[in-house]
């Protein structure tokens, strides 16, 4: 019998759960994640089964955005 494996997946689709999402934010709550969700800084949550998920790519692209605005910020 052979088996199939599946390459890895990157990084960029991985889905992470609310708790990876506010250690990667800084160790904030989670609760705090729920805000920027209901913000619109972060994308709404992707559920599986009934858990909500990020995309990490959607959590790089919010740190960006920040990094950019900060720079934008300094330069005036």
């Amino acid at each position: 019998m052979q088996t199939t494996l599946t390459p890895p997946k990157k990084e960029e689709d991985r889905l992470m759960d609310l708790e990876e999402v506010a250690e990667m934010l800084g160790n904030i709550s989670t609760r705090s994640v729920r805000r920027l969700m209901a913000r619109g800084d972060l994308p709404k949550a992707v559920k599986v089964l009934s858990s909500p998920r990020l995309y990490h790519s959607d959590v790089v692209a919010y740190l960006e955005r920040l990094k950019q605005k900060r720079d934008q910020e300094t330069r005036k």
